[in-house]
């Protein structure tokens, strides 16, 4: 992964904290756009680590790949909470990983890790905010809540509402007392039972969902 941060402070902060991480393999970490944009393609890391300052400069996300095409790399971004025009923004290019400035080291290296493999990363502060003005806008969601209660089974539906607090499949399968592949496998499900294409969206709609009046959910 490269790092792309202007604050100092913060720049040799996020350096210290992931290229001490066992699991997460710093190739480049940059202050200057230009600097730090061009050795991309070099580097060639699988993984962009952004604040809310380059998200707010339009950071192209599709970068070149050495000796091939273009491709997208998945982007994390380290923002604050409650900033949501920076939030919209990164909706709208598809980052995987919000992280508030104020996370711990733990959710930091799992929001890189989620984020390399596929996953989507909500830190619970940035999900509620997400919630607040997103919810309205989801174009694909159950189409009925009431009827979630009868798509999924008891299990599912526990994972379900699980993902509605902005937590990692690691926290959840801690939660339940279940293994991490099992989480995976639920989350599958319940996107395709609830018609449902990222994980973002499932985050979504069950926050909406556990938010509901219980005779809301109940009825038909």
């Amino acid at each position: 992964m490269a790092i792309l941060e202007r604050d100092p402070l913060l720049w040799a902060g996020l350096r210290s904290v992931l290229r001490s991480h066992a699991r997460i393999a710093v190739v480049g970490d940059f202050q200057a756009v230009r600097e730090g944009l061009s050795a991309v393609p070099t580097l060639q890391p699988d993984l962009l680590l952004v604040s809310d300052v380059w998200l707010q400069d339009d950071l192209p996300l599709n970068l070149p790949e050495k000796g091939s095409s273009w491709r997208e790399l998945p982007v994390v971004a380290v923002m604050d909470a409650d900033d949501r025009p920076t939030l919209r923004r990164a909706v709208t290019k598809s980052v995987r990983g919000f992280v508030d400035r104020n996370t711990s080291h733990e959710d930091l290296g799992n929001a890189v890790l989620d984020a390399a493999g596929g996953r989507t990363f909500l830190s619970s502060s940035i999900a509620a905010s997400l919630v607040g003005w997103m919810a309205a806008k989801i174009t694909r969601e159950p189409s009925c809540f009431a009827h979630i209660e009868t798509a999924l089974t008891v299990r599912e539906l526990e994972v379900f509402e699980a993902m509605g607090d902005g937590i990692t499949n690691t926290t959840i399968a801690r939660r339940l007392g279940i293994q991490e592949a099992t989480v995976r496998s639920h989350v599958y499900h319940i996107l395709t039972k609830l018609n449902l294409r990222t994980r973002t969206e499932a985050a979504l709609a069950a926050y909406k969902y556990a938010n509901l009046d219980s005779p809301a959910r109940g009825s038909g």
